[in-house]
């Protein structure tokens, strides 16, 4: 048990490495500077990891849980938060992110084939499971907020990308746009379904509510 401990901690102390490796030298980083990032000899790296894929794919699934870890907490709601709040500082942490390390993000984004491909699937679904808690309290149901999250997601993934090629405007702005473009569309589900609030408003915390109440009470009389 010892043992196994020990190496548990190796492995993931050499995927912290790979990370600062592939953020420094581009998606493309070499095991050689994996393993000089983590202070040891590619021959030794390679015994905590079955192979290149096994490495990589352990990189990528620390970058989603680190992306995810940090758009959780600015999802927090209370009586007190405004869809201005809630949405600039989540675009701005995604946006953010994106500009402190475009490597990871290419990273993810090329290695689309494999085992890598679920990874990134799992970063777009961990981050629409979020947002759907928030499409909710717009009075939107379960079967509408579920695609409406990853389209929010894949929107800000596009415009984010386009951005870090193109920096035709700064990241403030660029964070404003997107925030502005999910706004509007936030705010148009929510007046279809006879809501009306406004971009600074305190969210209408009462519709998650109902919305929870209703698909309980649904589920009672199904049974």
């Amino acid at each position: 048990m010892r043992w196994s401990e020990h190496r548990a901690r190796r492995r993931v102390a050499f995927v912290q490495a790979a990370v600062a490796a592939v953020d420094e030298h581009g998606p493309g980083a070499s095991a050689e500077q994996i393993a000089d990032a983590a202070g040891v000899s590619r021959t030794v790296l390679y015994r905590y990891f079955r192979d290149r894929e096994d490495l990589r794919s352990a990189i990528a699934e620390h970058i989603v849980r680190d992306v995810v870890g940090q758009v959780l907490p600015t999802l927090a709601i209370d009586e007190r938060s405004t869809p201005r709040q809630v949405i600039v500082a989540t675009i701005g942490v995604i946006i953010g992110w994106l500009d402190d390390h475009p490597n990871l993000y290419r990273f993810l984004r090329l290695r689309r084939d494999g085992s890598l491909d679920s990874v990134e699937n799992t970063l777009a679904a961990s981050v629409a499971a979020l947002l759907k808690s928030v499409i909710m309290i717009f009075g939107i149901d379960d079967a509408r907020a579920e695609p409406g999250a990853h389209g929010i997601v894949g929107f800000v993934e596009a415009t984010g990308g386009w951005w870090l090629e193109h920096r035709t405007m700064s990241r403030e702005r660029c964070i404003q746009i997107v925030s502005s473009g999910v706004w509007h569309f936030l705010e148009g589900t929510a007046r279809e379904h006879g809501i009306e609030i406004g971009y600074d408003d305190p969210l209408p915390l009462g519709a998650l509510t109902a919305a929870g109440a209703g698909r309980v009470a649904d589920g009672e009389a199904a049974r």
